[in-house]
């Protein structure tokens, strides 16, 4: 049997790697050598390792800062299995490792090893890092990059050795990565050579690429998110392709479990915030009613215009402390919407009317369609949510000269409201965390609770909340109500009169 060989790589900050070693191979940090090292003090064409006779020789190649052997300057020596060798001072530490398994052992042995190294508990962010590199060197590559889905998106969230735009950085189009997310199929290419039909594209020339992997990350059926790699040299002993698949499918079973982990911790600090903010807050509103009582006294026992004024300014500051405090008040608690049956078409109405002076001053017009339908809702909690919403929309479009529309339609099984502007939009990472509590994008003011506690409320009312923002091209906000299980509240009119108002 063949003696088989791996390269233990460790950096200057303690990181390791270790890849398959069968044939000569060059280390650099331009992205052209069969090994990338990224690290400035690596010269672009720093190393080259050589199997002659099974005999490794390392030599270094005219380098700047050198690489070093048994404590001494390297030129070209024989290169002993055990024994490390520095790059620039080191900035990296090799090691020629003999491996002596079966093929079968070194499968299992690459699966223990993920496993023993996705079973420690560390953040997402980490943990994506260190899947990447683990993928990689159990392949063999040494490009690739791990996408997740996120709010209907697969999102780019690690790579190695890629440029910023992935799509002109490898061989498959993301179109293509996208299909393999979707049907579950992997791409399985080890020598692209070997792959008639990949010869004919002009990109497979300029990347030089010869091993292409793509896989989806799935668990238990659901699909989380999908792995590429590749390589520019073909790799000779690889992992068969249901090996790999199980040690992805280890990768897939770690970052959900991680997700979960991180879920459950911010339920469990959000509760504890909201407790303790309960309690202080309560405290603090009857601070805020004895300085209003004292205040409100003041103000009608002088006729002085100066004080009136000061007690105006005072009165409004504690509208707005008793209005925040209120906000992490209903955040805390979780109630029960107090029904009541009103018609859509009047309720909104009412609710947009006293914004047309705002809008008209902000060149903003407000523009409302819909039939008249009945509607049960919590009219003062759903009172707060469009109002927020609205005003959200208004500081979004203001000095545009643009439109607000909002729209009703009655559905199978409930009602569609949707609020869109004609506004600034909002950045992808900023929609992430739209509805993160005690999170603010845009305002100087707030407790960052306005969309939490509006998802909250739509949420308590059985609802869905969707949240769609291009910046550049507005936002639009979508609730779903559904039936009321008991009393089927949803029910459009004999004769819906679908009218189209503009107000203001």
């Amino acid at each position: 049997m063949a003696q088989r060989y791996q390269l233990q790589i460790r950096d200057r900050h303690g990181f390791e790697r270790t890849l398959p070693l069968s044939r000569s191979v060059t280390l650099g940090r331009q992205s052209l050598c069969d090994v990338v090292l990224s690290d400035g003090m690596i010269s672009r064409n720093h190393l080259r390792l050589d199997l002659r006779d099974e005999v490794w020789w390392a030599e270094d190649l005219q380098t700047t800062h050198g690489s070093f052997y048994k404590d001494q300057q390297l030129g070209r020596v024989i290169w002993e299995p055990g024994t490390p060798l520095r790059l620039a001072d080191g900035a990296y530490t090799l090691t020629l490792q003999c491996l002596d398994q079966t093929s079968s052992e070194l499968h299992l042995h690459a699966i223990l090893e993920t496993a023993q190294l996705l079973a420690k508990e560390v953040d997402l962010e980490d943990l994506l890092e260190q899947s990447l590199d683990k993928l990689l060197s159990i392949s063999g590559t040494n490009r690739g990059f791990l996408m997740l889905l996120e709010d209907g998106e697969l999102t780019p969230r690690v790579q190695r050795n890629l440029g910023q735009e992935l799509e002109g950085s490898i061989q498959l189009s993301l179109s293509s990565v996208h299909q393999v997310f979707e049907t579950g199929d992997p791409v399985w290419i080890l020598n692209v050579a070997d792959q008639d039909h990949l010869q004919s594209h002009q990109s497979i020339h300029r990347l030089e690429l010869k091993t292409i992997l793509c896989l989806p990350l799935i668990l238990q059926g659901r699909r989380l998110g999908v792995v590429y790699l590749d390589s520019r040299r073909p790799i000779t002993e690889p992992l068969n392709l249901e090996t790999f698949e199980a040690i992805v499918a280890l990768c897939a079973i770690a970052i959900e479990r991680t997700r979960l982990s991180e879920e459950n911790l911010r339920s469990h600090v959000l509760a504890t915030v909201g407790q303790v903010a309960s309690a202080i807050v309560h405290d603090f509103k009857n601070g805020l009613f004895v300085l209003r009582g004292h205040a409100d006294l003041l103000e009608l026992s002088t006729e002085d215009p100066k004080i009136r004024h000061h007690c105006r300014k005072i009165l409004d500051c504690v509208d707005r402390l008793t209005h925040l405090s209120q906000d992490v008040l209903d955040f805390a608690k979780v109630r029960e919407p107090n029904r009541e049956t009103v018609d859509l078409r009047d309720f909104l109405e009412a609710i947009l009317e006293p914004m047309i002076p705002q809008a008209a001053e902000m060149g903003v017009h407000l523009h409302s369609e819909g039939p008249a339908c009945k509607v049960k809702l919590d009219p003062g909690q759903f009172t707060r949510v469009m109002e927020n919403i609205l005003t959200n929309a208004l500081d979004a479009t203001k000095d545009l000269e643009g439109d607000i529309f909002v729209t009703w339609a009655v559905m199978t099984g409930g009602v569609q409201i949707r609020v869109k502007d004609q506004g600034r939009g909002i950045p992808r990472k900023v929609i992430k965390r739209i509805f993160e509590p005690f999170f603010s994008y845009g305002k100087k003011t707030g407790t960052g609770l306005g969309m939490a506690t509006v998802k909250k409320i739509i949420e308590e009312h059985g609802g869905a909340l969707e949240f769609i923002s291009q910046e550049g091209s507005g936002t639009e906000v979508t609730i779903t109500l559904p039936e009321h299980p008991i009393t089927g509240i949803f029910k459009a009119p004999e004769e819906s009169t679908g009218s189209h108002q503009v107000l203001g």
